[in-house]
């Protein structure tokens, strides 16, 4: 009989896959961090972004597995 502990779910990952090219957006991390820009391209199983960053700070590439929250505006 099998006594490992079950490990405890994660929050389920959030669906991405109504955010479109041009939207401007904000990414918000667990740990405070905010990413801001316009949403580049979306994989189309929508689990990965790239985001041009705000203020000329580049682009970006973010995995949903990544922890962020995708917000528009």
């Amino acid at each position: 009989m099998d006594t490992s502990p079950i490990p405890a779910t994660e929050p389920e990952a959030q669906d991405w896959s109504g955010f479109r090219r041009g939207e401007r957006i904000t990414l918000h991390h667990p740990a405070g961090t905010q990413l801001r820009g316009v949403l580049d391209m979306r994989t189309d199983d929508a689990s990965i972004v790239w985001i041009h960053l705000n203020d000329g700070a580049g682009r970006r590439l973010v995995h949903r597995a990544d922890g962020y929250r995708l917000h528009r505006g």
